[in-house]
């Protein structure tokens, strides 16, 4: 029987991984509630409105919260729109949405003013 270690210890993504550059760290993240989450969320993640892994549509929030786990009512730490403050470039290769909808999920938040840098640093 071989271990995965990467089971055992998953490796989970930080902030610094997500946002390569932003005019104000702080201002840059917003706690939003979900009424629900239908599974459990990390940073990196991006949700729709529902709380949902990505999918399509104009909505799209990129999770900087470390681990929230599934339920009703939980916030969690996004991007605040740069629409509403600061610049921010994201690492959109450390996203992760629903499957096949990285692109879509990439437009949606381009659309929204985030800046994209194709690049991994994990």
């Amino acid at each position: 029987m071989i271990i995965d270690i990467d089971t055992l210890f998953p490796q989970r993504l930080s902030p610094t991984d997500i946002v390569s550059y932003a005019t104000d760290t702080f201002a840059s993240v917003e706690s939003k509630i979900f009424a629900s989450l239908p599974a459990d969320v990390e940073c990196g993640d991006v949700l729709d409105s529902t709380g949902a892994l990505y999918a399509s549509g104009a909505d799209a929030f990129v999770v900087v919260s470390e681990f929230v786990t599934a339920g009703s009512n939980k916030a969690v730490n996004v991007l605040r729109s740069p629409a509403r403050g600061s610049l921010v470039c994201i690492k959109s290769d450390n996203l992760t949405a629903a499957d096949g909808a990285h692109d879509a999920a990439v437009a949606a938040l381009a659309a929204q003013g985030f800046q994209m840098r194709e690049f991994f640093t994990s």
